[in-house]
């Protein structure tokens, strides 16, 4: 017997979301960082082994308030993900003390099998966990809790096994040895994207996109162009440096990530383009692969 389907998980930004699929399919393939809206576009990590095919659909985070055409195509991915879902997962930050009761009604909604998952075990007590899960209870019946750390791996592979106990009977939706549905140069992309999260503050992460202009996978080195997208041209010279300092360890940082990702030495080539209002322009974003 064969089991498969599709799992989306909804929870706030930087409730863990990523970093659980990653520790789960175990390869760092989904971007993180400790900033907001890291992911942007539904992806699909897929784990594997004899028995069994699980597709996580990595999600943005829920945006109470979309101020932007970008947030908007955001919130469609989650929404077509949950329609689409044979399991959801709502999952919490038990370290964030947001009023979660809209999120937790809008997965309360749907007919589908739900697990609730705490992250961030290890930075609470037990006391923490208890009230959050008695108030769980109260809107949730029958459905499994589960306090996990994706960072540590503290209960994840509980949580796995309560999945393939929840799993339709069905054969692979796709080939065993496929971990995404995305190609290497969507990685490429999100990668950079990823690391300019990590090295700028402020505005810049969420006003700068990552195209990616060539992809020469068959040379060695491994040959990749991107441009990367910000709205002003202060927020170029920013992104620049003083005498291409910060480009230069921006390629770098993403450099070394891709290289451990293909496993290959790879040739990273960054450019800075000026493109006004792009998050707020729906030609534009449907260029870029968002659903508008």
């Amino acid at each position: 017997m064969h089991k498969a389907g599709f799992i989306s998980i909804l929870g706030y930004p930087n409730v863990g979301k990523s970093t659980l699929v990653n520790s789960i399919i175990g390869e760092n393939l989904m971007p993180v960082s400790p900033k907001a809206q890291t992911t942007r576009q539904r992806v699909l990590g897929i784990y594997n082994d004899e028995n069994t095919q699980i597709i996580f659909s990595d999600l943005p985070g829920w945006l109470t308030n979309p101020q932007y055409e970008l947030h908007k195509a955001m919130l469609h991915d989650i929404e077509s993900a949950f329609e689409d879902a044979d399991i959801l997962i709502y999952m919490h930050d038990l370290t964030d003390k947001r009023d979660d009761n809209q999120l937790i009604d809008i997965v309360a909604k749907y007919s589908q099998p739900k697990i609730v998952v705490l992250n961030k075990a290890d930075l609470v007590d037990e006391k923490t966990f208890s009230i959050k899960e008695k108030k769980l209870k109260e809107k949730f019946s029958n459905v499994d809790i589960i306090a996990v750390s994706a960072l540590t791996g503290y209960n994840v592979d509980k949580l796995l096994e309560i999945i393939k106990t929840l799993l339709p009977e069905h054969p692979p939706y796709y080939d065993k040895d496929i971990l995404s549905d995305r190609y290497l140069r969507y990685f490429a992309s999100e990668i950079i994207r990823e690391q300019i999260y990590y090295l700028y503050k402020e505005e810049i992460p969420y006003e700068t996109e990552v195209i990616i202009n060539s992809f020469k996978e068959d040379q060695d080195p491994v040959f990749i162009e991107a441009e990367i997208w910000v709205m002003r041209d202060s927020q170029k010279n920013i992104i620049i440096g003083k005498k291409g300092e910060m480009i230069k360890q921006l390629g770098t940082n993403a450099r070394l990530k891709l290289e451990k990702l293909l496993d290959k030495h790879i040739f990273l080539n960054l450019f800075v383009k000026v493109q006004p209002n792009w998050r707020n322009d729906k030609n534009t974003l449907k260029r870029l692969g968002y659903n508008i």
